[in-house]
């Protein structure tokens, strides 16, 4: 089996977000409704991400991913003795992690893969919340054989290599010595069971590439690069079991005069020399529309006004950020004859010493 980093084309010390951008740039390059798709590569590549993508199984991946699998020998006990999975009870599923035997291919209980989609929003839809129509192409369980692969009317037999268990016993050579351990069975890939007659419609596979239109709620407060977690509506297993999960990952598309930090909106305005020294009052764009803002005299540059609770709304409470104005004075670069002579009236009018109080 070709190993993940390398079917994800990454290096072994790859963050947690260049694992991410490799699986998404590979699974759209192979995805099998699109041109040119590979099926065999894309299920390659959510295999992969299935393991790096998540933390605890990457760091078992990378600690015992190849050690068990090429160890020889007797080990440190002699290999003069055999262990039975069976009779381990809770400590097997320290073994489990070992050998490779998980918890889902023991219980014959199938999961599909998850499946990742980029969605992009509004600045306006990341602070208020929407509803997005999603469109695309996945596998869902075969309409016509309800995913058992068989053809509708014909015989499912019991697997003849495995009695119906989905596993067969095998023994590996370890530093722990002899090990016993069960397998999914490759005959019938862990189901227990074989079709005579396989379904017309997917093939027997158990399940189909069919369009599907969801639509999902996007939260008020979420932020660009978070995901939304729906389970239950990634892929359909081949044959029966559960569907993976759908992670929809936002994208927020920048506003003209608007930034995000945090949960507070930040934003930056405008206004003369003139208006800095006598005060005005201006309209600033907010989350929630046009807003009057009362600049007082005497204003210096780089000032901040807060308007409470005019930022975006909190995942995680139900308070609310606010929105910060900072201010710019401008100055002219070309002055008429005029202004020039009002200013210097201004100057001379006052001791320099009191300009700035």
């Amino acid at each position: 089996m070709e190993d993940h980093y390398t079917t994800l084309g990454i290096e072994r010390g790859a963050s947690d977000e260049e694992i991410k951008k490799a699986y998404r740039d590979l699974a759209h390059k192979y995805h099998p409704d699109k041109e040119g798709g590979n099926e065999d590569k894309f299920k390659e590549v959510n295999s992969a991400y299935q393991v790096l993508g998540n933390k605890e199984k990457k760091s078992q991946y990378d600690q015992f991913g190849s050690a068990f699998e090429n160890g020889g020998g007797g080990g440190p006990f002699g290999g003069g003795f055999s262990v039975n999975m069976e009779d381990l009870g809770d400590i097997g599923s320290i073994f489990d992690q070992f050998f490779g035997r998980s918890r889902s291919e023991s219980s014959k209980e199938k999961r599909g893969s998850d499946v990742n989609i980029d969605v992009t929003i509004s600045f306006g839809e990341s602070a208020l919340g929407a509803k997005k129509e999603i469109n695309h192409r996945i596998y869902q369980t075969c309409s016509h054989c309800r995913g058992n692969k068989a053809e509708p009317g014909t015989p499912i037999n019991k697997c003849s290599t495995c009695d119906g268990e989905g596993s067969i016993s095998k023994t590996r050579q370890t530093m722990l010595g002899v090990i016993s351990h069960s397998v999914k069975c490759t005959s019938c890939y862990g189901e227990g069971s074989t079709v005579q007659t396989p379904c017309k419609n997917c093939r027997g596979e158990g399940r189909e590439l069919k369009d599907r239109t969801l639509t999902v709620d996007v939260p008020a407060g979420i932020a660009d690069g978070q995901a939304i977690r729906l389970s239950g509506q990634g892929e359909a297993p081949t044959g029966q079991g559960v569907a993976g999960d759908l992670y929809v990952t936002l994208h927020v598309q920048p506003h003209k005069a608007l930034r995000r930090e945090g949960d507070n909106t930040v934003s930056i305005i405008n206004i003369s020399f003139v208006d800095a020294a006598l005060g005005t009052d201006v309209t600033v764009d907010t989350l929630d529309g046009p807003n009057q803002l009362t600049i007082p005299p005497g204003t210096q540059p780089g000032t901040n006004f807060t308007l409470t609770n005019l930022g975006f709304p909190s995942l995680r409470s139900s308070s609310r950020g606010d929105h910060v104005i900072t201010v710019q004075v401008q100055i002219p670069k070309k002055l008429s004859r005029d202004q020039k002579h009002l200013l210097n009236q201004f100057r001379e009018s006052k001791p320099k010493k009191h300009f700035f109080n």
